[in-house]
């Protein structure tokens, strides 16, 4: 096994990761601004100027889309397991608000004041906020060194062209890094440069994390949850896919076929959406209806729409169970035989058909982050008696290819275990080709992974040492979901630093990813996929629903 690949090998951010752990073992409130030597030694290919008096508007966007808004107005960030730990800590919480991150899904709590909790599901969030916050305060003390040598200004111009000549002016930007930023924070772009103006940032940081075993904990409560709303799910056979909240849901239920002529005339009135909607062909199904859906869903502030697509998914047989605590994981059950039953005419209608006798399940998962993924599968496991399917659609960068490839792999390097897996991944290029636009993205399969602890934790050095190691694709959950499968597999704990070949019998495994960025290269770390993925997730999607047909109706057949 390379051993260049793995965090001990490289020094500057093995040093990073050991004073963020030394640092939040205290038992007191530290400030953030001891890790910013150590961050910036590490030198993250996600934060290219770091050490630059300029500013760096990708990495300032990268963090503020992965923390809610709110965390600009934050002067204390607490980090804990679950409410319980911090309440016995004296933290009371009645009244305060649960925030969201753009683009990083995780419980948040404000205090309205000056104060962030922050929940977290393993240590792979510690890996990820951490950072997350460093390169928020660096760039936001920058642009505070900047604009406060500025007369004050009045209001910026209400024309984006006026905007962005105006911003470029108070922060020595390019037009392109100024068109980025008033573009990511809109409205709320005069009042943070206010605030900019006015104070610089100096949080300080407190973690509560409890034990190992909390987590686990953590885990059953949430398991529980999916139990009380699904009561025998245990003795049903499941087909486990760990991917989103939508794309697998849309493909069954059909909802979005079903209203395609509201869909069609809500995108047809939107200056941006009309030419999309132009796009899609009236013959057959195309991912693009259900892009439109989503943006048709999100223009009603009523949540109405909302409402009656979870009413329909119901009678089609499709169950949502939100999650209520630490863990924010929302799952969905399919229940195969209710929407064999139900009529609904989504993806495969004809086939599903044939399942109304089948007691199988499938329970999908909203992704979750790095570690998390193995105590997830693991109390997964614990608890159903039959996993006849375990599939990982997941988001990853490449080193070498481009946005909305796909990326299928055969083996994976885990930064967690410094173990190397090697595995019959049961999704090939054939699987994915008849779903995927040729002409737009490409497919690769039999290619080496690497999990790794987080996405501020590599620098060229790292990325080199992946490349000169033959590893194309970095992801967050493989890793934690192999060493699951090995404890379902095996009789024992997950081991470490060892080369497994990984098999389980009666156990279809497939791991496919989509790719989003480019980091050794430096492209789109700062956009959101958006429409760039929704080719590529919807392919992969049905790659692994095509699977999980086949799997079931053979199954059928051998009753």
């Amino acid at each position: 096994m390379e051993q260049a690949v793995f965090l001990e090998d490289n020094e500057r951010i093995r040093a990073f990761v050991q004073l963020t752990y030394t640092t939040l073992s205290s038992t007191g409130t530290v400030p953030l601004r001891r890790l910013e030597e150590a961050y910036k030694a590490m030198q993250p290919t996600i934060h290219p100027k770091a050490n630059s008096a300029s500013l760096d508007c990708g990495a300032l966007i990268y963090a503020s889309l992965r923390l809610p808004a709110c965390a600009s107005k934050a002067s204390k960030v607490f980090l804990g397991q679950s409410e319980s730990i911090l309440e016995e800590s004296g933290i009371p919480m009645s009244s305060w608000t649960e925030v969201l991150a753009k683009a990083r899904r995780r419980r948040y709590l404000f205090d309205g004041k000056d104060t962030l909790i922050c929940f977290i599901a393993s240590k792979s969030d510690v890996d990820d906020i951490i950072p997350s916050l460093l390169a928020l305060q660096i760039e936001w003390n920058k642009a505070h060194a900047i604009l406060a040598r500025r007369e004050a200004w009045g209001e910026l111009s209400a024309q984006e062209a006026g905007r962005i000549d105006e911003l470029c002016k108070l922060l020595d930007l390019e037009p392109s890094d100024g068109a980025k930023l008033a573009r990511s924070f809109g409205e709320a772009l005069p009042e943070m440069l206010a605030r900019m103006r006015a104070a610089p940032m100096d949080i300080h940081v407190r973690n509560y994390e409890a034990s190992y075993c909390r987590y686990r904990r953590e885990t059953e409560t949430w398991w529980r949850q999916i139990e009380e709303s699904f009561p025998g799910i245990g003795d049903r056979p499941v087909y486990f896919v760990s991917s989103n909240t939508h794309s697998l849901i849309n493909l069954l239920s059909g909802y979005a076929q079903a209203i395609q002529g509201d869909i069609r005339g809500f995108a047809a009135r939107d200056p941006f959406l009309a030419p999309l909607a132009r796009r899609m062909p009236e013959d057959r199904e195309s991912s693009l209806l259900y892009y439109l859906s989503m943006k048709y869903e999100q223009d009603d502030d009523s949540g109405k729409r909302t409402a009656q697509r979870i009413r329909y998914e119901e009678a089609a047989g499709i169950r949502r169970i939100a999650a209520e605590k630490t863990l924010d994981v929302p799952t969905q059950i399919v229940d195969l035989k209710a929407l064999a039953a139900s009529g609904a005419r989504g993806y495969a209608a004809e086939r599903l058909s044939s399942l109304a006798a089948s007691e199988a399940l499938v329970l999908n998962i909203d992704y979750p982050l790095g570690r998390a993924a193995y105590f997830l599968l693991n109390k997964i496991a614990e608890h159903i008696d039959t996993i006849r399917g375990v599939y990982v659609i997941g988001k990853a960068a490449s080193l070498f290819a481009d946005r909305g490839d796909i990326i299928i792999p055969s083996s994976i390097v885990d930064q967690h275990t410094r173990n190397h897996y090697f595995f019959e991944n049961c999704l090939h290029v054939r699987d994915v080709e008849p779903h995927l636009d040729a002409a737009a993205h490409a497919i690769y399969d039999n290619q080496r992974a690497v999990t790794v602890l987080g996405t501020f934790l590599q620098n060229k050095e790292m990325l080199n040492s992946f490349l000169a190691a033959g590893i194309t694709d970095l992801e967050m959950e493989a890793g934690p979901y192999l060493a699951a499968m090995y404890e379902i597999a095996k009789p024992k704990r997950y081991p470490e630093q060892e080369t497994i070949s990984l098999r389980v019998p009666g156990v279809d495994l497939g791991i496919i990813h989509y790719v989003s960025d480019n980091p050794l290269a430096g492209r789109h770390l700062d956009r959101s996929l958006e429409l760039d993925g929704i080719d590529a997730t919807y392919a992969a999607t049905k790659a692994v629903l095509e699977r999980i047909l086949a799997r079931e109706m053979s199954e059928a057949g051998n009753a």
